[in-house]
């Protein structure tokens, strides 16, 4: 197996990058194994580089060393390769997708990376890509589209740009109009302040939107928030942090938490959405689940996050 470490130099503010440069060397350069690191460019930049890779035909695991975003490039770019599987060393800024696993410090450590196994992961393929984590409109999608206004600030996090750009956006206007139909059998209409369809259950830093959610279930978790008032709004944020936004009394009247396969959202007016943190606008969207799609090399020691919650909708 081939190793190929694709490390993104500006993700998480580049402050570990060359350390993982140097452990990768340390521990690999006196090895028969086979690996290269490859630093990107500019945007878009890894998806020729792993298509060119992946022309040999030699089985290989290419690390997406970076953020959420970072992962969402190397997934598209690898996913028509059979004999490639993608893993992940986060050192983004809010390195959402690896808290579906127990022991995610293990993600970190080179030996057990190169160690590791490949296990079949599900994705959310939307506008022709496929996301592994969260798609999400409304509030929140504005919320990250606007985190880049705020990334550039010392010493603030990846999460803690996510709340200093919710609260940039909570002086906008707030609604979107939408029609949602989940699985041809169910139409919800009204202005929801934010909407995710969710593979994983965490988004923006650590925000658990989709508590029911697992990366291998072979379903999508949605969750709508109708419109509220801002005082309303503050509790949300809250309890949506922890995930128990779906045990909130208060909250209840204004969420549709469903479990689904297939979900086709139109907008009145282009609205922003943002798919694994990447960015774009438009105003129709449908969304399917692709059970097992991702080859995915974990970590020796890493487990995938049992949720004892999966049931259940309302």
């Amino acid at each position: 197996m081939r190793h190929i470490f694709i490390i993104n130099p500006v993700a998480g503010k580049g402050k570990t990058q060359h350390d993982i440069e140097n452990k990768i060397h340390a521990l690999l350069k006196n090895k028969k194994t086979e690996y290269e690191v490859y630093f990107t460019k500019f945007k878009g930049d890894v998806n020729s580089f792993v298509i060119n890779k992946c022309k040999d035909e030699i089985p290989t695991v290419f690390y997406a060393c970076g953020g959420d975003g970072t992962l969402h490039e190397v997934i598209n770019s690898a996913y028509n390769f059979n004999h490639a599987c993608v893993g992940i060393i986060p050192c983004g800024s809010g390195n959402d997708f690896v808290k579906n696993f127990e022991n995610r410090t293990y993600f970190e450590d080179i030996d057990l990376q190169i160690n590791g196994e490949v296990v079949k992961l599900d994705l959310i393929k939307v506008k022709d890509e496929y996301a592994a984590s969260v798609c999400n409109v409304g509030f929140d999608a504005d919320a990250g589209f606007n985190m880049h206004k705020f990334k550039k600030i010392p010493f603030i996090t990846g999460s803690g740009c996510y709340i200093m750009s919710v609260f940039y956006c909570l002086l906008k206007k707030l609604g979107k109009d939408l029609k949602v139909v989940i699985d041809e059998s169910e139409t919800i209409n009204g202005t929801f302040l934010l909407g995710v369809i969710a593979n994983g259950h965490s988004y923006g830093g650590g925000y658990k939107c989709a508590p029911k959610a697992a990366i291998n279930d072979g379903i999508m978790d949605l969750c709508f928030v109708k419109n509220m008032s801002r005082l309303n709004i503050i509790s949300l944020i809250n309890n949506y942090k922890t995930g128990n936004h779906l045990e909130n009394n208060k909250l209840k009247k204004y969420i549709t938490y469903r479990k689904c396969k297939h979900v086709k959202i139109t907008s009145v007016e282009p609205i922003n959405l943002c798919i694994d943190g990447e960015n774009y606008a438009c105003d129709e969207l449908d969304f399917k689940i692709v059970p097992n799609a991702l080859n995915f090399w974990l970590p020796k020691g890493v487990q995938i996050q049992e949720n004892k919650n999966r049931d259940g909708s309302f």
